[in-house]
């Protein structure tokens, strides 16, 4: 199934994070907020968090929750959802 998940980083240490359904931000994909279809309330909820100062750079990506695990499609987030590379 596909859908979309809310992506920033953490404004302090620059970590890459997840919008969780509780609305805090984790570093976990497989704890990030999954949506099918309108990503309109994931959108209200990385502005407000922008504008509050919690994350930067806030988007929305595609993903697929494949086998009980969410997967981002572009090879730019599998990466970034990987962690840092060397």
């Amino acid at each position: 199934m596909s859908g979309k998940v809310a992506t920033a980083n953490r404004l302090r240490e620059g970590d890459i994070v997840y919008l969780t359904k509780k609305g805090e931000w984790s570093s976990n994909l497989q704890e990030a907020w999954f949506i099918e279809g309108d990503d309109s309330e994931l959108v209200r909820w990385t502005e407000k968090a922008v504008k509050d100062r919690e994350v930067v750079d806030a988007y929305i990506i595609d993903v697929d929750y494949i086998d009980g695990e969410i997967c981002a499609r572009s090879q730019r987030e599998r990466i970034r959802a990987a962690g840092p590379t060397v």
